[in-house]
């Protein structure tokens, strides 16, 4: 297979590094529209009357459809291109941020966040798909965690901004403000992303010629495989924690830790700052282990597994404190350890699929990969809701969330283990 024109020797191109600044901002916009309403949790529960199992509902909404559209914008991407596909999204993410406005009751809001989870189901799949086209194997995981890095730094870095918007103009100021944001970005993108319509147009008749029959026989296995399901299942785990870490953690730590809104839009924070740094050091080791070893169960599986089942630790410690600094601590550690997946995760299904299908595969995993953010948000509402305290609720709540992780991060590190196709797959440039 030839190489991707797009880089040079094993380097990242300038073309490619504008691409990833582009992808990377998405991200960040994309966290930004999701951990709003966390910050908001408090004034909105209040404003709509809402306890706590509702709040549950509200934060698995935005999951309903994530997983369908997930798989769906894969699929238009590999069949349209991946430049008009990601700006009729972002559109989407700014009109919904903008009738949220005039939200006034629960089914008013569970609307709004539905639909929002259906515009920014494809996002990191696509995201992951637009930059995978334009960086060398060798360099792979660190080009995938700069995109994907734009996730934790966008909750992080519009924590301040937009924690300090509620509480001085209220909760839709800062709705309104990613909107406009987010049109912005659209703008930009249009401007200077490459068109690839017609080379993906290209490459959907090719195979068309070549027979659908064949394709799907190709790609089918992958998604039947013992190694997909179990990434599959971790990613499950991940989003268990990152949508607890999205919807709640802001709420337990000004309901139940008492934080003041100064103190909260710093600390809220820092789970973010941890994840990125997480994210580039453990992907920097991942490439590393990879190029020594060209192997994917020593380079990325061996990472994986160890980082899950720390992150379990760090949640069960942190339910059994009680200084508030430490508490943050180990919980940030939780959810920063969790998280891992989000980058080795595609990394890894990267190496499983011939190019064409990218798209649909990393769909696929970011669609078995929202159910837990259906769930979890949900469940941690549920037994809040029905504990004796608000507190033991919430430490149930993480605890049950370092059992999941602990688990998923156990049978991938034990048990994924690329077969014969998936080792020459990941061998070619």
């Amino acid at each position: 297979m030839a190489k991707n024109p797009r880089t040079k020797e094993g380097k990242i191109s300038r073309q490619a590094i504008l691409i990833i600044i582009l992808l990377f901002l998405l991200t960040v916009i994309s966290n930004a529209d999701k951990a709003i309403i966390g910050f908001a949790s408090v004034p909105l529960m209040e404003e709509l009357g809402l306890n706590a199992e509702q709040w549950g509902i509200i934060g698995s909404a935005f999951f309903f459809l994530y997983s369908i559209f997930a798989i769906i914008g894969g699929t238009l991407a590999d069949r349209f291109g991946a430049k008009i596909v990601i700006a009729g999204m972002a559109i989407v993410w700014a009109t919904v941020q903008f009738s949220t406005l005039f939200v006034s009751s629960f089914t008013f809001l569970l609307i709004t966040r539905i639909i929002l989870g259906a515009g920014e189901g494809p996002s990191y799949s696509l995201a992951m798909t637009a930059a995978t086209k334009y960086l060398p194997k060798e360099k792979l995981g660190i080009g995938l965690t700069l995109v994907s890095v734009g996730g934790p730094l966008g909750v992080a870095m519009s924590a301040p901004i937009l924690i300090s918007l509620i509480t001085q103009f209220g909760w839709r100021s800062a709705f309104l403000a990613t909107c406009i944001v987010g049109l912005i970005w659209v703008v930009f993108w249009l401007m200077i992303a490459e068109n690839d319509r017609k080379e993906a147009i290209a490459k959907y008749k090719a195979n068309r010629q070549q027979g659908q029959q064949t394709a799907v026989s190709k790609f089918g296995p992958v998604l039947r495989s013992k190694n997909f399901i179990l990434i599959a299942i971790c990613g499950f785990a991940t989003y268990w924690s990152f949508t607890i870490g999205l919807n709640w953690l802001p709420n337990y730590l000004e309901n139940v830790r008492q934080l003041s809104a100064e103190t909260l839009s710093i600390v809220a924070a820092l789970p973010w700052i941890m994840i990125t740094i997480s994210q580039i050091t453990f992907s920097t080791v991942s490439d590393r282990l990879f190029k020594k070893t060209k192997s994917i169960v020593k380079g990325r599986v061996f990472v994986l597994g160890p980082v899950m089942l720390a992150g379990a630790v760090s949640y069960f410690i942190g339910t059994l404190l009680n200084a508030n600094m430490l508490v943050i601590a180990f919980l940030s550690l939780g959810l920063t350890f969790g998280c891992i997946t989000l980058v080795l995760g595609p990394t890894i299904l990267s190496s499983m699929v011939s190019k064409e299908h990218i798209g649909k595969v990393q769909g696929w995993f970011m669609a078995f990969t929202s159910l837990g953010g259906i769930v979890g948000p949900y469940i941690t509402g549920l037994l809040i809701e029905r504990s004796a305290t608000q507190a033991a609720g919430f430490h149930m709540a993480f605890q049950l969330c370092g059992i999941i992780l602990l688990i998923c991060g156990g049978l991938v590190w034990l048990f994924v283990r690329p077969n014969k196709d998936e080792n020459i797959q990941s061998n070619v440039a």
